[in-house]
């Protein structure tokens, strides 16, 4: 009988070590998510805007909507990085998600090079209009990840909403107005929205 509790707890000791420190994990993912999700939302929104003719689309207010949303997330995010440096790593869970959605920003980036440098060497901008939905294909993939690792069903409606919001791009891609509306609510309502959530909610626990 003694020997069966052990083994229990050892078990149970086991399990835990494998989801430890989702929570801090989650609080970082949720606080980054929030940022990028509300800045680059109202950049989108502001580019809606512009089509419409209601913002300036050129000038300096113009270069603002581009240049301030970047400028503002690399500060929070250079803050969130510093503040979590000597967090603990956490277990195989922790780190594995972690990496999916760090992967998935570093992705991104790589193939914002790609296709910065592809519409600028064919001399076609509207190539540069792939990238958003790359960036919403890799965040399906993550967000889709973590459905599957912490079961959790509101990760898998997350993750089914941005594989919509792709289909939804390439069919909206001859009309920019609607195409970047699109991307600012998917951006408020599958990013800031679950950052908010996530990042409340590991803080709470």
């Amino acid at each position: 009988m003694a020997t069966d509790i052990e083994s229990a707890r050892d078990d149970l000791a086991y399990m835990r070590s494998l989801v430890g420190g989702t929570e801090r994990m989650q609080a970082t993912i949720g606080e980054a998510f929030f940022w990028a999700g509300l800045l680059y939302g109202v950049q989108c929104a502001l580019h809606w805007l512009q089509t419409q003719h209601l913002a300036p689309d050129e000038g300096p207010l113009a270069l603002a909507i581009v240049v301030v949303p970047t400028v503002l997330f690399i500060g929070v995010l250079t803050m969130i990085l510093i503040k979590d440096r000597k967090a603990p790593p956490g277990g195989p869970a922790a780190r594995a998600l972690g990496s999916v959605f760090q992967g998935a920003g570093i992705a991104n980036l790589v193939m914002a090079f790609v296709f910065a440098y592809g519409a600028q060497a064919y001399d076609s901008p509207g190539l540069w209009l792939y990238h958003p939905v790359v960036v919403c294909m890799f965040q399906g993939v993550a967000w889709y990840v973590a459905f599957n690792v912490l079961r959790k069903a509101w990760l898998g409606v997350v993750a089914t909403g941005w594989f919509v919001t792709v289909i939804a791009l390439g069919v909206l891609m001859s009309n920019i107005g609607a195409f970047v509306l699109t991307l600012a609510i998917a951006l408020t309502v599958l990013m800031a929205v679950p950052g908010w959530i996530i990042w409340r909610g590991a803080k709470r626990g």
